[in-house]
């Protein structure tokens, strides 16, 4: 995924910051991303993942987060959380193996792009490019 600079050195890839209370789907995404080419941080929770990002000292480049995580936590409060403190126009995506109906109207209500588990690669892939489309390019 590596672009060109207008210095035609080569720009970082965008920084994918995945959200997922399962530890091995976490690690699923994260080959995924990478295999892709994309730099990524995987984390646990909203506090975890707003750690690593500072820890890391670059704003994520694309959000990907589970609806349900641990402690009563939901996706959109951590994509909420992580655009209050790194910018609010980060593109993200929800991830949900969820069929409530109530559960799925308050996702679909925050506009959010969703993604039903199990996670087609292709789609994923699609909701990235366009969530990545919409931001400048790094340089």
């Amino acid at each position: 995924m590596e672009q060109e600079t207008d210095t035609g050195g080569p720009a970082r890839s965008p920084l994918i910051l995945v959200v997922e209370d399962e530890p091995i789907v976490l690690a699923g995404y994260q080959m995924l991303f990478e295999s892709w080419g994309y730099r990524v941080i995987a984390a646990g929770s909203t506090d975890e993942a707003i750690r690593l990002v500072r820890d890391f000292g670059e704003s994520p480049g694309f959000i990907l987060a589970d609806y349900r995580l641990r402690n009563g936590q939901t996706g959109t409060e951590t994509i909420a959380q992580v655009r209050r403190t790194f910018g609010p126009a980060i593109p993200c995506a929800l991830v949900t193996g969820d069929t409530a109906i109530d559960r799925l109207r308050h996702a679909a209500a925050a506009g959010l792009p969703i993604l039903h588990k199990p996670v087609n690669g292709r789609q994923l892939h699609d909701v990235l490019k366009r969530g990545l489309e919409g931001v400048a390019a790094p340089g």
